[in-house]
C-alpha cells in the first residue's frame, strides 16, 4: 500500500521540477533585455534628477531692447540742452554729492525755485531735508528762491513712522476725554 501512495508523489514531484521555468542554477530571475522598468516623474523631478537649470536672462540673450533714437544727442559744446541745468544747478549738485549722507543729488533751477532730488544713505539724520536747505542757503546766500527738496523712500518711511508715533502719543489724551464725556452724559 505504501507503494501505491509513494508512486503518485514521485510522479508529481518530477512533473513539478520538469515544468519549472527556472533554467538558471543561481536562482536569479533574468529580465527580458527588450523591456525597461516604468518610472513616473514630473518634469521638475526629471530636471532635479538630471541637474538641469533653466538658462538665465543673460544666457538667453538678455531682455529685448527698444529703439531709442536721438536719446543722447545733446550739444554740450553750446551748453546743456536742458534749460534747468545751469551753473547754479551744477554747483549745487556737486556740493551736495560731496556730503557723506548723500549718495546722489540732482538739481534743477528755475527763476522762482530750486528743486533738489536726493538719494540718501540708510542711516541718516531725521532732519536731512532741513540740513539740505541750509546747505543750499550757505552755497547761494543771496538767493530768495523757494527751495524744494525731494528725498527717497528712507526719509518718507522715517517721517511716516514719526507721524504714527505722534498720533499714538496723543491717543491716550483723546481716549481720556472720550471716556469722561461718556460717563458725564445725561440721558
Amino acid at each position: 500500500m505504501l507503494k501505491y501512495g509513494l508512486i503518485p508523489c514521485i510522479v508529481l514531484l518530477a512533473f513539478t521540477i520538469g515544468c519549472s521555468n527556472n533554467n538558471d542554477e543561481s536562482g536569479e530571475n533574468k529580465t527580458n533585455p527588450n523591456t525597461q522598468p516604468i518610472h513616473y516623474e514630473t518634469d521638475q523631478e526629471q530636471k532635479d534628477r538630471l541637474n538641469y537649470d533653466e538658462p538665465s536672462i543673460g544666457e538667453r540673450g538678455g531682455y529685448p531692447q527698444s529703439e531709442q533714437e536721438q536719446v543722447n544727442d545733446a550739444d554740450y559744446k553750446g551748453g546743456y540742452s536742458d534749460a534747468f541745468t545751469n551753473k547754479e544747478a551744477i554747483l549745487l549738485s556737486q556740493e551736495l554729492q560731496n556730503k557723506k549722507d548723500i549718495i546722489q543729488a540732482q538739481v534743477a533751477v528755475t527763476d522762482k525755485r530750486i528743486i533738489v532730488g536726493v538719494m540718501q544713505r540708510e542711516h541718516t539724520d531725521h532732519f536731512a531735508v532741513n540740513k539740505i536747505e541750509s546747505t543750499i542757503r550757505e552755497i547761494l546766500p543771496n538767493t530768495e528762491k523757494e527751495i524744494i527738496v525731494y528725498t527717497d523712500d528712507i526719509h518718507w518711511d522715517r517721517m511716516k513712522n514719526l507721524d504714527a508715533r505722534l498720533k499714538a502719543k496723543n491717543r491716550g489724551d483723546d481716549l481720556e476725554n472720550i471716556v469722561e464725556d461718556f460717563l458725564n452724559m445725561k440721558n
